[in-house]
């Protein structure tokens, strides 16, 4: 029977309380993680822990811990394996078979998985309980997805892992983890400043010395924009930056609506306050007067008693698209009426004064139902191929100025919406069924805060949207 390892401070070697991404990364509940995405953000320090950690949780446990070549494992994963693995953890270490045997009776296969397209396979008769990727990137996806297929070590009580690093790549990772944002994934960004606590303090210096632009973005800043195609609308790192800001509500005051087109399409509703963004709701199933409802429950529980008197105008805009018109129909016909209870309702809850001097002026809620034709003539016909495409523009451009709800599910919808030249010089926004077929669902919610933003900044000379009212 296997010893129980010994009680060891494993901090005196490696405290991710140094690197606050590290502690996030370790603590993640879900199965598929992935740590990186720049230089000097202790990727490899990361993976080699975990790694310890789950054979240490798991007495017999069996993991792989692998990059894609020996060559490349021996010179970078390999020593941070010997600076991190305490001798009193370790009862054997063969290295001719690279098998580390713990005390306890887990056991860890290391190495390279060779250059050859078919080299995993040699890797496809062991069990694990967990399989670790230095460098994913250098990785098919096709290794992935073999690999975990080894994931099915037959131990009481283990939670798998498949734990990965990687530098910004144009490829499977960037599509899995960030664009398709699939369930028990986690994609744990971490840069060269999240990490200054282990760094020599010239790193970054000398490196920015080192690399050009383009390598600066991708591998310090973490850009992923800043290798392969850039095809993306919106760039990833100016999303979450944009995910990171605070932004005071403030004016106007404006709903977006995106109506669900099919039976596993979500219908978002968006609240826009100034330049700060908040979803309101989101619902699958929902008919097109539950819509309405949810429209107007929108307006009198959050707009009416938040701004009262000081809203000049509340302004609802919708897909007008597909069923979106039926929407705008009903909104249409309940306008008027809509209008006389909320101002009504603000005057009588409004101070007595304000409320007074508000009725000589002749103050009333106002309220503009927008319709927009996504698919219709865009302001500038050279320049876009419809209004849609200008439209995304106009909130790439924002981009820097605005405050987003910070969301998993809305950063992977932005960063799968692409767009081409196309052969009449016009930008051409990927349509969303398009988008559906690759990401396996609607981008709505991201088109739901397009909506609520439009017509708020010009694009260069091209005027505001003013066509839609």
């Amino acid at each position: 029977m296997p010893a129980a390892a010994p009680a060891i401070d494993l901090s005196a070697r490696y405290d991710p309380r140094r690197n606050q991404k590290q502690v996030e990364f370790h603590s993640a509940p879900e199965t598929n993680k992935l740590y990186g995405g720049a230089l000097g953000g202790g990727k490899t320090a990361a993976l080699v822990n975990e790694s310890i950690q789950l054979l240490l949780d798991y007495p017999g446990n069996f993991g792989l811990l692998l990059r894609k070549t020996w060559p490349s494992f021996r010179d970078t994963t390999y020593p941070q394996l010997v600076k991190f693995l305490d001798p009193r953890l370790v009862a054997d270490w063969t290295h001719t078979d690279k098998i580390v045997t713990l005390v306890n009776g887990s056991k860890l296969r290391y190495g390279g998985i060779g250059p050859g397209a078919d080299d995993w396979q040699a890797f496809m008769g062991g069990e694990y309980g967990f399989i670790a990727l230095d460098q994913a990137e250098e990785f098919s996806e096709t290794e992935f997805k073999m690999l975990s297929t080894r994931l099915r070590l037959n131990l009481p009580g283990i939670r798998y892992r498949f734990i990965m690093t990687c530098n910004p790549d144009p490829g499977w990772l960037k599509e899995r983890f960030i664009e398709k944002n699939l369930s028990d994934h986690r994609f744990v960004p971490a840069l060269p400043t999240d990490n200054l606590a282990n760094l020599p303090p010239d790193y970054i210096a000398k490196l920015k010395d080192i690399l050009d632009e383009n390598q600066i973005k991708a591998l310090l800043e973490g850009d992923w924009e800043a290798v392969g195609a850039p095809d993306n609308v919106y760039a990833y790192l100016r999303v979450k930056a944009a995910m990171s800001r605070k932004a005071e509500p403030g004016l106007p005051v404006e709903i977006g609506v995106d109506v669900a087109r099919m039976g596993d399409d979500e219908t978002d509703i968006v609240l826009r306050e100034g330049l700060r963004v908040s979803v309101w709701d989101q619902a699958r199933g929902h008919d097109l007067m539950r819509t309405v409802g949810e429209i107007w429950r929108c307006v009198s529980e959050r707009v009416v008693p938040v701004w009262g008197l000081r809203l000049p105008k509340l302004r609802i805009k919708v897909d007008a698209d597909g069923l979106g018109a039926g929407v705008v129909d009903r909104l249409r016909e309940q306008r008027r009426e809509k209008e006389e209870l909320y101002t009504q309702a603000i005057l009588e809850k409004a101070d007595p004064a304000a409320a007074e001097e508000a009725k000589k002026a002749g103050w009333r809620f106002r309220i503009e139902i927008v319709e927009i034709p996504g698919s219709g003539k865009p302001p500038e016909p050279l320049k876009f191929k419809n209004l849609r495409a200008e439209i995304h523009w106009s909130l790439r451009e924002l981009l820097d100025d605005i405050a987003l709800p910070d969301n998993r599910e809305l950063v992977s919808q932005l960063i799968s919406i692409k767009y081409k030249i196309n052969s009449a010089g016009q930008y051409e926004i990927l349509s969303k069924d398009q988008i559906k077929e690759k990401l396996g669902r609607s981008p709505d919610l991201a088109e739901a805060i397009l909506y609520a933003l439009v017509d708020i900044k010009p694009i260069g000379p091209v005027p505001n949207i003013r066509s839609l009212r």
